[in-house]
């Protein structure tokens, strides 16, 4: 299966990115600098906040 989009984050800088989670691999992917991979999460909740955690400084 093939990553799906799960929703926007917001950056520190107030930008908002897509967020993209694989079920079947976990791998959180987001729309920062093209598709950056930003580590793996449980579940698109848990994939949500990794995706905020990684956009905080940007």
């Amino acid at each position: 299966m093939a990553a799906q989009r799960i929703g926007l984050v917001r950056s520190g800088a107030g930008r908002s990115y897509d967020v993209k989670w694989d079920p079947a691999s976990r791998q959180v992917f987001v729309s920062y600098a093209g598709w950056s991979l930003c580590g793996q999460a449980s579940s698109s909740s848990d994939a949500m906040r990794r995706a905020e955690a990684y956009l905080y400084d940007k």
